[in-house]
């Protein structure tokens, strides 16, 4: 395979100390911060497309092996920091339809309950999503997709969830699969969230039946998803049914995930360590239990401080999580009632100055700790010999930058 390098990177972050603590309580030290740094790696060839594949070697410029010193490279010339690429382990990116006058009502006071009630919310999405065709779903998320690989992003979970019919569902999974072609730089990770709501045409216990009995073996026989995901909330799914839903997606070898205490505590974040769910996501009312839980297991606690903001809502108690030894990994949300906004770095921002998170927290949050909420951690969030070569160029010197200037 044909090898590239970087060279005179401002700085290179490995964050090989953070796969070392598995994530857990992070300090500056972890982040293994190279100054004049240099990376080597490997590229493959996907349709036509010459892609970063996998790093050969990572160090100082200045001790490039002599058996790399002719191949491509690019020069930094001290300007631009390396990371690993950034992971947005939560979106919701496959839509149609717009609810800009819903949020407008928002601002003038409106509740989210309100507008739900009132034909908005979810359901006016999964309209427009139904309505949509396959081709124009992914016109909308290639374009989505390239503003996020322009913000660093080299990994991001996508749900479906604004199907939630049997036809609308796999048409959006099978959307992802096609982007997934159209996008060999990145790596997308399928997530089947027929569980998002309940249609209001159809009666519960049969659509529960229909998603365990005939959607899930239909997904995976097809191969369209590698994670099912429930919201168990107030007014959307009880424990009971998560629980229920995700038993049988596990047994068809889809791994589990929670969208967990965000508008009620439910105790669905303890419900996540007990079914062994990949993360428990929001957590804005986690209790002192979900907490627990989640420290003494291996789910990752996922927060969106955007949607909190965007909702005017509390924000998740990270400290405390984070204290205790909870794995903390932050990812966008993206979707369009409660965060119309594709930026992770602004998610940083958000976590910096609302959640209380230092750097190499946040840094672990985006890179490490987001990809063990996928379950890639294995082969990504770190800049490791081994590992896939998943970087992120920065426009800044240091990584710091990348989330002090706001919404670049």
């Amino acid at each position: 395979m044909p090898f590239q390098a970087i060279v005179h990177a401002s700085e290179l972050l490995t964050g090989d100390g953070i796969r070392r603590k598995d994530g857990r309580r992070v300090t500056q030290s972890d982040l293994g911060r190279i100054a004049d740094g240099a990376l080597v790696y490997q590229t493959k060839k996907i349709a036509n497309r010459e892609v970063p594949s996998r790093i050969e070697w990572v160090g100082r410029t200045v001790d490039l092996p002599k058996k790399w010193k002719k191949i491509p490279r690019l020069d930094l010339k001290g300007k631009k920091a390396l990371s690993p690429g950034l992971v947005d382990c939560h979106t919701h990116l496959i839509f149609a339809g717009d609810r800009s006058e819903e949020f407008s009502s928002r601002c003038g006071g409106t509740s989210y309950e309100e507008i739900a009630k009132n034909g908005g919310g979810i359901l006016s999405t999964v309209t427009a999503t139904r309505a949509a065709s396959e081709a124009e779903l992914v016109r909308l998320g290639s374009s989505r997709l390239r503003e996020v690989y322009r913000r660093g992003v080299r990994t991001v979970e996508i749900k479906s969830g604004y199907g939630l019919t049997f036809e609308s569902e796999l048409k959006i999974l099978r959307v992802i699969s096609i982007l997934q072609k159209k996008f060999p730089q990145m790596r997308l990770s399928a997530t089947y969230l027929g569980a998002h709501a309940i249609p209001s045409d159809v009666d519960r216990r049969d659509y529960i039946q229909e998603m365990i009995l005939r959607s899930i073996p239909e997904i995976q026989s097809k191969k369209l998803a590698e994670s099912c995901d429930v919201f168990v909330d107030a007014g959307y799914f009880t424990r009971e049914e998560g629980r229920e839903i995700l038993l049988a997606a596990k047994k068809y070898g889809l791994r589990a995930k929670i969208h967990a205490d965000e508008m009620t505590n439910t105790e669905s974040a303890t419900l996540a360590t007990e079914v062994g769910a990949l993360s428990a996501d929001h957590l804005l009312k986690v209790s002192d239990q979900g907490i627990q839980s989640l420290a003494q297991s291996g789910t990752v606690a996922v927060l969106l401080p955007g949607t909190a903001f965007y909702l005017k809502a509390p924000q998740a108690p990270a400290r405390r999580l984070i204290d205790q030894g909870v794995r903390v990994a932050l990812a966008t949300d993206f979707n369009p009632g409660t965060f119309m906004c594709l930026s992770l770095p602004a998610v940083m921002t958000i976590a910096g100055l609302y959640l209380g998170m230092t750097c190499a927290e946040i840094f672990a949050a985006v890179t490490y700790n987001g990809a063990r909420a996928l379950g890639l951690s294995e082969h990504k969030g770190t800049l490791e010999p081994g590992m896939d070569a998943d970087f992120w160029v920065l426009p800044f010197e240091k990584f710091e930058e990348s989330y002090y200037r706001f919404a670049w």
